[in-house]
């Protein structure tokens, strides 16, 4: 059956987030890549990237994906947040695919539609057009990573401890049995002079690596700790608490000034990945 041109997520930010030519995009891709010092690691399960423009944090979220290059998954949920639209509970968007300028991914509407039933707080459609950089950005990555490519495409609304637990409880029940890559997008710190973005970047860093959802939660409310996607971290803590993975451990560490050379206002990048402990 033919796919209809409607129910097919465009791209909206080739051009600006990434490459728009597809020739271009896979050798920057690719060049990322075989740069990266990780290498595949068969008990990862799930992965903290960044999302800014890939000549920003490619390089960073490059070290991540190339631990589960050429792993096979059934499918891969991608848990991102609305950086420029309102919904108060939580996005499963279950159209037939995504489509980036290295071809159409198919979205597996039958374990999306699972997740939407857990909770009256899941929905599928949004009123408004969805333009959403967290979550397009990491398709391209892997397109060029993970063979058989099928995703599940979940966007936080609100980033409260309700849609947080709500999300972890729903994946921990639908994933359970399943050879699933759950991958969560964010920025750590935002527009402070180098050397405090480091600071409070390792501060952070530590923090996700204790595991304490509860403690990081606190803290985000109190403008304690800074990070643009703390809902999608946050839900992947839970879940690998109730999973029983291990980690999120840092594999690494760049801001933008890395990058630029510009060390007066930086954003920063992290990759990070959690392992079973049984393959």
């Amino acid at each position: 059956m033919a796919q209809s041109a409607q129910n097919i997520r465009k791209p909206v930010f080739a051009g600006q987030f990434y490459s728009a030519g597809p020739l271009i995009l896979k050798r920057e891709i690719k060049n990322f890549l075989s740069r990266a010092r990780s290498s595949q690691d068969l008990k990862v399960c799930g992965l903290i990237v960044p999302h800014a423009g890939h000549m920003y944090s490619g390089a960073v979220a490059a070290e991540a994906y190339k631990l589960v290059e050429g792993r096979k998954f059934d499918s891969v949920v991608i848990i991102a947040f609305l950086h420029r639209a309102f919904l108060q509970g939580i996005l499963v968007d279950d159209v037939v695919a995504y489509e980036t300028p290295l071809g159409r991914v198919p979205v597996d509407r039958e374990l999306a539609r699972e997740i939407q039933m857990f909770h009256p707080l899941f929905r599928n459609v949004m009123s408004g057009r969805l333009e959403e950089h967290s979550l397009e950005v990491q398709i391209p990555f892997l397109q060029e990573t993970v063979p058989e490519l099928k995703i599940i495409p979940i966007y936080i609304g609100t980033q409260d401890i309700t849609n947080i637990t709500v999300l972890a409880n729903a994946l921990a029940k639908t994933l359970e049995g399943r050879n699933v890559l759950v991958v969560a997008t964010t920025d750590l710190s935002h527009f402070h002079p180098y050397e405090t973005a480091f600071g409070k970047d390792k501060a952070l860093i530590a923090m996700f690596e204790k595991g304490n959802a509860e403690a990081i939660y606190d803290a985000y409310a109190k403008e304690e700790a800074e990070a643009c996607g703390m809902g999608p971290v946050l839900t992947s803590i839970l879940l690998a608490r109730k999973m029983k993975w291990f980690g999120p451990r840092l594999v690494r560490y760049a801001n933008s000034g890395d990058v630029t050379g510009d060390r007066s206002s930086v954003v920063g990048y992290a990759a990070m990945a959690y392992r079973k402990m049984v393959c």
